[in-house]
């Protein structure tokens, strides 16, 4: 099991009384976050791309996401996720490989098709071909990535003897696309793709998360792609402290307001995610043995979403090395004795 930290910069400037703070300083915030799980050895750190709403402040990962490799040594950095519909796909090819670059090849790629209306109608982009137009813009930047010279003449992108001067480090960048529907999550390992996602969005439980993932799996793998590259990472949200039942009074009114004003689907409470064990709220134990049931559903790495509803900072803080001294152990120490064994 992998950990990582997942933002979505949700923010309340205009929203709320009780959690204001200010863009700059949640960038602020997160970034130093960033730096401290470099320290503490998280694997990873995600960060989210929205547009027009305090639902997500961040509308250009890659730039953030290019300060905190100049702050950080080993920490993998990725963005979840590249909305291809809104995008220039060249635009995209060549950004992230600067990014990958300027992290010495440290780049997580997450891609996505998009679902908020709002994001749609601001972009003045049709949802209803989103999928067509997605996949049209990830094959730009397959040949994008390839060095070569290249043309490309689909539905949506044209471009005609286009290089890119500018590659990714890495030989084969890791990329995740957002799915956890069972139609989705097929398709993305027919491609031979990971997936990736938050399971409360699509799932009523564990046990039917690990029904999308099984078939996902069959799919990617009856397709002919390798198993050794399958990854996928699930994001839940996370607050630990000494009990539970402080974890709990203090993550409540913050899970509830980022519930609240998120732009879908807001009748739930913190009580209907808990009861689903759809949080990682509670004791260093408790959340051990939750984070026991998403690896055995097929989850490999876990994005701790940590910074929700104006969560202040210090506590966010002092929950990330509650994990990395009491929970990561767990998992890591597992993998050793496997290896030795």
């Amino acid at each position: 099991m992998e950990f990582g930290l997942f933002t979505v910069f949700d923010n309340y400037q205009n929203h709320s009384e009780t959690f204001k703070r200010t863009p700059d300083q949640f960038l602020q915030e997160v970034l130093d976050q960033t730096v401290r799980a470099d320290e503490l050895g998280y694997d990873s750190v995600w960060f989210a791309e929205h547009h027009f709403s305090e639902y997500g402040i961040l509308t250009t990962p890659q730039m953030l996401l290019a300060v905190a490799a100049a702050r950080t040594k080993q920490i993998r950095l990725g963005v979840s996720i590249v909305t291809l519909p809104f995008k220039n796909p060249i635009q995209v090819a060549e950004d992230y490989a600067l990014l990958d670059v300027l992290s010495n090849g440290r780049l997580n790629l997450g891609l996505g098709s998009g679902y908020l209306p709002h994001e749609f109608a601001g972009f003045n982009v049709e949802g209803k071909d989103k999928a067509l137009r997605f996949n049209d813009s990830l094959a730009v930047i397959e040949k994008a990535w390839t060095g070569e010279t290249f043309s490309h003449h689909g539905d949506y992108y044209e471009f005609t003897d286009v290089k890119l001067e500018v590659l990714p480090r890495q030989k084969e960048v890791p990329i995740w696309i957002g799915t956890l529907t069972h139609n989705g999550a097929n398709h993305v390992g027919k491609m031979g793709y990971n997936i990736m996602g938050i399971p409360y969005v699509a799932c009523n439980s564990i046990s039917e998360l690990k029904g999308i993932v099984d078939s996902y799996k069959e799919q990617y793998l009856a397709s002919g792609h390798d198993e050794k590259k399958i990854k996928v990472p699930l994001a839940l949200h996370t607050y630990v402290a000494e009990t539970t039942e402080e974890a709990e009074a203090v993550a409540k009114p913050h899970l509830d307001l980022y519930l609240d004003t998120r732009m879908y689907g807001r009748n739930a409470k913190f009580e209907d995610l808990r009861d689903k064990e759809q949080v990682l709220v509670g004791s260093p134990e408790h959340v051990i043995q939750t984070l026991k049931k998403y690896q055995e559903a097929g989850c490999d790495h876990i994005m701790l979403l940590m910074n929700f509803g104006g969560l202040p900072h210090e506590k966010v803080m002092k929950s990330m090395e509650l994990i990395a001294n009491e929970v990561m152990p767990a998992f890591k120490s597992e993998a050793v004795k496997v290896v030795s064994e």
